[in-house]
């Protein structure tokens, strides 16, 4: 009876032309960036669920966490850990963060390459983030207005990752 293996990162593409996240880390698709260094990039969510919804992205193109390094994957964490401590230190209105990896297709991933989603949150607000999640991709405003709004938050919180 065989086991079935996942490819470690080193057996896996570092880039994937189809891959929207690897465009942007490619500079071929546009992104509204706060930081990025050798491992990873972090870039606010174009459909965010609240205001300062950030992602996380390693520069190594792996649709699964486990098919990360160790250390790629514990980079990931730091990162996410700073964006919370900036969000905090810029004022976004927020109580409390979710920090989520939806790791596959049937756990919600919409991109397949891996990324953690940092969202800031209100007390009370489940309701009115359920309702966002499954709406926040209709074209409600422009994409130029979007962008503009995320340039807004961007500049609050480039420098302090």
């Amino acid at each position: 009876m065989g086991v079935d293996r996942v490819p470690s990162s080193s057996a896996m593409p570092s880039h994937d032309d189809g891959c929207l996240f690897c465009q942007i880390l490619a500079g071929k698709a546009p992104a509204t960036v706060l930081y990025e260094d050798d491992i990873a990039i972090v870039i606010l969510d174009l459909f965010p669920i609240r205001a300062g919804h950030t992602l996380i992205i390693p520069r190594h193109h792996a649709p699964l966490l486990e098919q990360q390094s160790e250390a790629v994957s514990a980079h990931l964490f730091t990162l996410a850990r700073r964006v919370i401590a900036a969000h905090k230190q810029v004022g976004l209105e927020l109580d409390a963060h979710n920090v989520v990896l939806n790791d596959g297709k049937a756990a919600n991933q919409h991109v397949p390459h891996v990324h953690v989603h940092v969202i800031p949150r209100k007390a009370g607000d489940t309701a009115k983030m359920v309702m966002r999640w499954w709406t926040r991709m209709l074209p409600f405003t422009s994409m130029a207005a979007r962008r503009r709004r995320l340039e807004a938050v961007a500049e609050r919180l480039r420098g302090l990752i």
